[in-house]
Formats: structure tokens, sequence, C-alpha cells
């Protein structure tokens, strides 16, 4: 491998770094002069094992180019398998920022082929790599004396973009985990980590983008009405970091309990009051909104427009951080099967809220919800079609969230309050979106056990009396960090949960109407009085993107 590595073109190289740094926004740390004039067969292997973490992600994205293309590369699992072993003699040694950067980039590989386990791991053994060579940088008195290399202007922010992006992929894996995460943005303040460098200034150097830098690990961020849509757009990837650390909160609420948890129904903590842990999050949310120049926002700009400015990728992955965020945070306080005539309202099972929720609020939650969905299919769909598709994990999920959301309102078009209208051609353009993902990563291949939505919609009283036990490997993987799939045990659980409902389905009145099957290889969890549990199947983030069973989402169209 290391002398296949040697002999690829130069001109190949960089199509494939170019054709990296568009499609991965989130990894954009990889300095194109400097990666291409270490480029030769002296250099060390751990730049050797960036090299094939490069070409992993690319060759998965099925590059329109020629020379990408051609028979000259290996398919990615070769190419990840050797980063793989390479690093794993690099880890215990002085840390190396293109070890890092490598680290960073098989992590996400992993995330997406599903090797969880292996991903967890690489980002924190990345993360720790990167606090030891900050700290030997910055420490009047390092532990270590550091391997300096020779002076290199560039170096400073190579190296903080680097610790960024391990901040980005810390909020990423940790999402939707029972893990906390390891580099908290209070951390990154604590060690004095500036700001991301733009765009400008990391290709040609600091002072380059005509802007004073900014030095310190904080919040701060442009006025948009003093600032240029380039220089915004220039500074996306900073952007990205904050919005992902809202993002990483929001999860991290939403998995451990969100609304079930202690206290959250008490009247303080109901999302309406202006005190509550949701309602500082929305608040965040749109705080860091706001300091983005009105141009990034979609809808009222189009990914057509910035695509031709070359920053299409950055402004759909701000966008969907948005709206994303909204959806997990607007979903976590609907019923998961109301009735067909149901308005919207707040969720039905217990523990029910302490407080009513001011006139309209839930109007406008709904409002809220139905729109953010809508525009993930969107932004999705209008990238695809200028071109600058974005086929990452993340980008995976928010199609997922919003071919859910979009099918809740196809069902239920009351709940909606008429901000669905579009449901069901937003839900199947979320699933064409999902059948060309899952060709290019295996995380879309595996989804089985927690798009649980057929049977529960199409014939709630097949579940009544059944209880949370009758579902315990179902409901465990709905809410684990998970490695196994246990599509098997899921089956044989439904299957003996139905064996044991026809005697009381039997029994029911013929008149009670049921509601129309539409796909999705569905069961519903019920809690002991037989109400369904409509917290635990709405979709969580690891669990889902292995539970899928694609196989029948895809025929829904």
């Amino acid at each position: 491998m290391e002398g296949h590595l040697e002999q690829i073109p130069r001109d190949v190289v960089f199509i494939a770094l170019e054709a990296f740094w568009r499609k991965f926004p989130e990894l954009r740390v990889i300095h194109p002069s400097s990666f291409m004039e270490s480029f030769g067969s002296t250099r060390p292997r751990g730049s050797k094992a960036l090299l094939a973490t490069v070409l992993a992600m690319t060759k998965t994205q099925k590059p329109d180019s020629d020379r990408l293309r051609t028979r000259i590369l290996f398919p990615s699992e070769r190419y990840a398998s050797y980063a793989c072993d390479v690093l794993a003699a690099c880890i215990l040694q002085p840390p190396d920022v293109k070890v890092i950067q490598a680290l960073l980039l098989l992590t996400l590989y992993e995330w997406g082929t599903r090797d969880f386990h292996k991903a967890w791991m690489h980002c924190g053994i990345a993360i720790r790599m990167m606090q030891l060579l900050h700290s030997s940088r910055v420490a009047p008195f390092p532990l270590e004396i550091p391997r300096r290399s020779e002076p290199n202007s560039l170096t400073p922010a190579i190296e903080t973009r680097t610790f960024w992006a391990c901040f980005i992929m810390d909020c990423m894996v940790s999402s939707g985990t029972y893990n906390p995460r390891v580099l908290p943005k209070p951390e990154m303040r604590k060690l004095n980590v500036p700001r991301p460098p733009t765009s400008t200034e990391f290709a040609l150097g600091a002072g380059s983008s005509g802007q004073p830098a900014q030095h310190s690990g904080g919040d701060a961020a442009p006025d948009p009405a003093n600032s240029s849509v380039y220089l915004d757009l220039d500074q996306g990837f900073g952007i990205m970091a904050d919005g992902f650390d809202v993002y990483s909160d929001i999860m991290a609420f939403v998995f451990n309990d969100g609304r079930k948890a202690p206290g959250m129904c008490l009247p303080e903590n109901c999302p309406w009051a202006p005190t509550s842990p949701v309602a500082c999050w929305r608040r965040g949310l749109e705080d860091w909104r706001l300091k983005q120049h009105p141009r990034l926002h979609y809808p009222d700009n189009s990914v057509a427009a910035h695509a031709t400015l070359g920053y299409g990728e950055s402004f759909v992955y701000l966008n969907l951080l948005y709206y994303q965020s909204i959806v997990m945070l607007q979903r976590e306080y609907f019923p998961f099967l109301p009735t067909t005539d149901m308005t919207p309202q707040g969720p039905i099972d217990p523990p029910i809220l302490e407080a009513e929720a001011p006139p309209g609020w839930w109007e406008q939650s709904a409002k809220e919800l139905f729109e953010a969905a809508a525009h993930l299919a969107g932004i999705l769909r209008d990238a695809s079609e200028c071109g600058v598709a974005v086929m990452t994990p993340f980008a995976g999920f928010c199609a997922f969230s919003s071919c859910y959301i979009n099918l809740y309102g196809f069902r239920f078009p009351r709940i909606t309050c008429g901000y669905g209208p579009r449901a069901e051609e937003l839900m199947n353009s979320s699933i064409e979106y999902l059948k060309k993902f899952r060709e290019v990563w295996d995380l879309g291949d595996g989804w089985n056990g927690s798009l649980m939505y057929q049977r529960a919609t199409s014939d709630i009283q097949g579940y009544r009396g059944r209880s949370r036990v009758d579902f315990s490997v179902l409901h465990q993987s709905i809410h684990e960090f998970r490695v196994v799939d246990r599509s098997a045990q899921h089956l044989v659980e439904i299957n003996n949960a139905e064996r044991s409902s026809i005697g009381a389905a039997e029994g029911d009145s013929s008149s009670e109407k049921q509601l129309q099957n539409v796909g999705f290889n569905a069961r519903g969890l019920v809690d002991a009085t037989g109400a369904v549990d409509d917290q635990g199947l709405w979709p969580n983030w690891w669990s889902l993107m292995e539970d899928v069973d694609t196989l029948e989402i895809f025929t829904m169209t």
C-alpha cells in the first residue's frame, strides 16, 4: 500500500483533496499547499495515513472526476484498513497534527460504515492528542518537550482549525449516546483555543481576509450589519462549530429522557416558560442564527446562489443544523400517536405537563416543527439538483428526520394545523435522498427496528394492553449507543406480542376505525395501561441510523 500511495499522480491527489474539502465541510482541516508539499516517497507514515483516509472518504462519494474513477485507485475499505493499522502505531508517539487529522477522517468513515465503537475510540484519541499538542505549544513548562518542526506561519492556523474539528466531531459522535462530550465548549475556552481561522486565512495565512483576527475561544461572531456575505461564508467553519455546540446540547436533552426526565414537567420547566431549559436552548439557537448574515438563511436564499460562490455545501450544512435542531426540540412534546382528528397539543401519556400552554403556543409549535421538516427536505433536494449534494452521516440523519416528521404530518394532517400541506411530497423527496444515501454509506442499509410506524399507525388496537417489558430488547436498542444489530430479536418480540394480542384484537368492536398502512415496518411500544409510549418510538441518533429497514421504506413511493 505504501508503494501504491507514493505512485499516485500528484494531480489525482489534488483532485481528491479538493473533492474532500467540498463534500465534508465539518472536516476542512487539511491545508492544501502544505499537504501537496509533503507529497513524495519521503513523507512519514502518518502523512501517508492521512492521504489514505482522504482517498477512503472521497471514494465513498462516487466522485464525478474521471481521474478519481480510474483503476489506479483502490476501494475505500483498503485505504481505511491501511490507515487504521498505521495510526495504531502512531497514537502513543509524540502528537502530530497529520496523525490527528487522519484519526478524525477515519472517525467519520467508520461512523458511516457503522463501525461505531472504533469511531468513538478514534475520536477520543484524536482529542487527547490534540490537547497534548496544544499544551506543548502554549504551556510555559510543558510536561514533554515537543518535537517542533521547521517554523511555519501556517502551523498555528492548521492546528487551531484541527482543534475545532475535534470539537465538531466530538459533538457529532456524542449526539444520541449516553456518553458526555469529551471536549465541551467551556474546555475550549479554558484552554484559550483561538477562534477558527477563516477559509481565506487558513489557505493564505493570517491577515489575508482583511478582517482583524479573533484570538478568543468565546462566542464572538461578526455583526451581520457590518460584514459582507463573502466574509460570513468565509467564516463558515467557525459558525458551524458554534452550531454543533447548540445542537449537541439539544440532542443530549432529548436522549436523556427529554420531557420525561425528573422535574421537566414542572410548570417552571414547561417549554413555554422563559427560564426553562428548552426555552434557553431555543434562544441559544436563535442567537446563533442571528449572528449569521441574513443571506445565509434558507429558504430566503437559494442553494444555487451559494453554490456559484463555491460555498454550497457550507450553506447547506449551516441550515441543516438550524432546522434539525428545531425538529429535535419541537417533536419532543408532540404525541407519538395522536388520533386522526387531534389538533396540535402536548403529550398525552404520563408524565403530563403540569401547566397549561399559553393560547396559540401549540399551533406555533406545529408551525415550527413542520416547516423545519419541510426545509430539511427542500435544502437536500436543492443541493442535489445544484450539484452540491451533501452525503454525510449527519445529512443522512437530517433526511431521515424530515421523512419521519413529514410521514407524521401526512398520516395526521389535522395536527399540522395546516403547516404540512406538502407532507407526502416532501416525505417522498426525503426517501429519494435516502435511496442515494444508502448507495454511499452502509449506515443507510441497516435501518430496521426503529422506523416503527406501519403497524403503530395502521392498527393501534393490536397492541392494547402490551407493556414495555414485552419489548425490552427493542426499547433498549432505541436508547443505546448501538454496535450490535438486534433485528432478529426485535422480530421475536414483535411476533410474540402479536400472537398474544390476537384474542383481544378479535374482541374489539369492528366499528373502531383503523388507519391506513403507509409502508413502515413498525411496532408501537405501549405502557402497562395500554397507552402508546410517545417518547420511546421517536427516532434517536445512533440507534436509528443502524435500525431502519430501507427495503421497506424505499418501496413507499
